[in-house]
C-alpha cells in the first residue's frame, strides 16, 4: 500500500496523510488552512514525488526526496 497525501497543486507542496495518527490530522489541518482558496487535492506519493516539497509547520519545505 502507498502513502497517500494531501497536495496545494498552487504551491507545489504537500503532507502525508497517516489516518491513525491525531496529531498529523491537526498538521493537515493547518496545511488546508495555509492553502484555503488553493486547489487542494488527494494524491498517491508516487505521483508527485520529486516534483513537490514537503510542507513544514514553520514555513520552511523540504524536497519530497528528502523525507520520503
Amino acid at each position: 500500500m502507498s502513502l497517500r497525501c494531501r497536495a496545494c497543486i498552487k504551491c507545489k507542496t504537500y503532507i502525508v496523510i497517516h489516518p491513525d495518527n491525531p496529531i498529523n490530522q491537526v498538521d493537515i489541518k493547518k496545511f488546508e488552512k495555509n492553502h484555503s482558496g488553493h486547489t487542494v487535492v488527494t494524491v498517491d506519493i508516487n505521483e508527485i514525488k520529486g516534483a513537490y516539497a514537503v510542507f513544514t509547520d514553520n514555513g520552511g519545505a523540504q524536497t519530497s526526496n528528502e523525507n520520503v
